[in-house]
């Protein structure tokens, strides 16, 4: 049996040395690309709609914008998703 006195004064004296930091593990996500061409973002949309139907993506967040008024027209809402698309 040791003694708990000495067992103090090494804690407080003796620091044990921080663990190392542990290696995180980087996921396998596939990011689109982004692109402007209205064809090109109808069919990421699509391959994304795709995806999500058969499980192998899920929608991590999503924000909306409503329209605002401007005179007699309203500007258009704006949707963003955030996806996360498994390999």
């Amino acid at each position: 049996m040791t003694n708990p006195l000495i067992e103090k004064y090494n804690e407080i004296h003796n620091p044990k040395p921080p663990e190392p930091p542990k290696p995180v593990e980087k996921s396998k996500l596939r990011k689109l690309a982004k692109c402007y061409d209205p064809d090109d973002l109808k069919a990421s949309f699509q391959q994304v709609a795709e995806q999500l139907q058969t499980s192998r993506a899920q929608v991590l967040s999503m924000s909306m914008e409503m329209g605002y008024p401007i005179g007699e027209c309203y500007t258009s809402k704006t949707l963003t998703f955030e996806v996360r698309v498994y390999d």
